[in-house]
């Protein structure tokens, strides 16, 4: 039986993938060569009949609140509870909209 603790880890080991990818991608200012690596981190969950829905976004700013940290074009995440997939919402709708599109069989996986 898949459980909250299983989709908790999936969704880590994701998080743990974009954060290297964002340090590997470098910064978009090239004199800023001493940012620290990016941390990021769950900052809510819902869940629903189907998984659960993921938001994230660094640990800056979830520990200081200063936009100035916040992350652009972070989606929230489905994990489906059948099989612990990732589904990307997208962020030009209200989240309603993606659970039912995922709810339809539309799908973004990550």
């Amino acid at each position: 039986m898949i459980t909250k603790q299983n989709a908790d880890e999936v969704v880590q080991t994701y998080l743990k993938r974009l954060e290297h990818e964002m340090d590997d991608f470098g910064s978009a200012l090239p004199e800023n060569t001493d940012r620290p690596p990016h941390q990021l981190t769950v900052t809510s969950i819902e869940e629903y009949d189907f998984g659960w829905v993921y938001f994230y976004n660094s640990a800056e700013y979830q520990k200081t609140g200063d936009f100035l940290y916040s992350l652009a074009g972070n989606t929230p995440v489905i994990v489906d509870r059948t099989s612990l997939k990732l589904y990307s919402c997208g962020t030009g709708h209200p989240l309603e909209y993606y659970v039912e599109e995922f709810r339809n069989g539309v799908r973004r996986p990550l």
